[in-house]
């Protein structure tokens, strides 16, 4: 294999690629803008449920001038809206919750006696049951009142009913939430990118060449297979970990943007050594998936054929990765490390928490080079035989 040369089919590789307009699009802009867009359109879901809790369109029957029904009005998050048809109002989505008293409320309440408060909403709409919430969290509340107030007059301490109080002491006040999407959505989306983002140039440059049939004058070159083989492989490998990085650099965006799904950023960051360990994980597993899918191109007889025997890997890499992908990074069992891309799904896991497992560590890298070297001998193999390559 001949140095010069296999960056020459490198150089010529990679050209080819990014004439293409979709390679660009698919590799580059989607994945830096599919994940903020996604945070977008989330934090925008959590902003206007917000709004709907600090502004519940409410309408409220009470006859009998409840003291509940003051509390109620009281409330700065309460909007009394005036509705001389609470069915209709409801339905167009004028009121959001209608809260009926009965005139004796307060009367019952004073006798010791149960009473009851008609909630009225739309239960096929999100609002009205965000809205149904709030105000059903004031009925509680204020019933816990009544109970302490019962409970008084009968001398007896209310905080009976609560012998145990629960003090929350969290680690992580702000970003702990946050972070807790990193650690899923990082692993999730590099380790897909990875596996899946090298079969359309994989295809193409096999099979795709096949069909083209610009294959057999290449080989007719004073080109080395080993030299065309590497260059390929490397093209394809490129273009994968461009991928993972483009992805990576969505994240990144997506963790800054304000009123997005990490919420402001402020609490999240990814320190330069953070960022290089997860990244050998994303290469490696690229060029392990480029040079295997490169196999089963050429193998293959045509374009479609080749499509047919990758297609498989996007589901598989899938399954792999969604299986660990609300694994808690701090209690990952030692068998996860031995399967494939699981390993490395959860040693990214592990880095994003600041987790260093050197097992861990040894036993990922440690098969990962038995995959790479398994990954290369086979394409090394596939490639070296005559009935494969002029297989029809």
């Amino acid at each position: 294999m001949k140095v010069n040369t296999t960056i020459l089919v490198f150089k010529k590789e990679i050209t080819d690629m990014f004439r293409d307009r979709k390679t660009i699009i698919m590799s580059v802009l989607i994945p830096i803008i599919l994940l903020p867009l996604l945070s977008l359109l989330l934090g925008t879901f959590t902003n206007r449920e917000k709004n709907i809790k600090n502004n519940v369109k409410v309408a409220i029957v009470d006859k009998g001038n409840s003291n509940f029904g003051r509390l109620l009005k009281a409330q700065k998050n309460i909007k009394i809206v005036q509705s001389s048809n609470i069915k209709k109002d409801i339905k167009d989505g004028k009121i959001l919750v209608a809260v009926t008293i009965p005139s004796d409320f307060d009367e019952k309440l004073e006798s010791d006696l149960n009473t009851k408060v008609t909630l009225s909403y739309d239960n096929s709409s999100t609002d009205a049951q965000v809205a149904s919430d709030v105000v059903n969290s004031y009925v509680d509340a204020y019933s816990k009142q009544i109970v302490a107030s019962r409970l008084s007059k009968k001398d007896i301490n209310p905080q009976i009913l609560t012998p145990i109080n629960i003090v929350k002491d969290e680690t992580q006040k702000d970003g702990g939430i946050a972070a807790l999407y990193v650690t899923m959505l990082i692993p999730l989306l590099l380790m897909l990118y990875s596996a899946t983002s090298t079969i359309a140039p994989s295809v193409d440059l096999g099979a795709g060449e096949k069909e083209r049939g610009t294959l057999e004058p290449l080989l007719t070159t004073k080109a080395s297979r080993m030299s065309i083989l590497w260059g390929k492989l490397i093209a394809i490998s490129t273009m994968g970990i461009i991928m993972s990085l483009a992805s990576l650099l969505g994240v990144y965006i997506t963790m800054k943007q304000k009123n997005g799904m990490f919420g402001d950023g402020k609490d999240l960051s990814l320190s330069a050594g953070t960022f290089i360990l997860i990244m050998i994980l994303p290469v490696l597993t690229t060029v392990v998936f480029g040079a295997i899918e490169l196999a089963l191109s050429i193998y293959a007889r045509s374009f479609k054929e080749a499509q047919t025997y990758l297609s498989p890997i996007t589901i598989i890499a899938m399954v792999l990765v969604y299986a660990v992908m609300m694994k808690d990074p701090k209690s990952i069992e030692t068998f996860y490390f031995s399967i494939p891309i699981t390993n490395a799904t959860c040693l990214m896991k592990e880095f994003l928490v600041g987790i260093h497992n050197y097992t861990h560590i040894a036993i990922t890298f440690g098969w990962m080079i038995v995959y790479i070297v398994g990954a290369l001998l086979f394409a090394r193999y596939m490639f070296s035989k005559e009935e494969v390559i002029f297989r029809s």
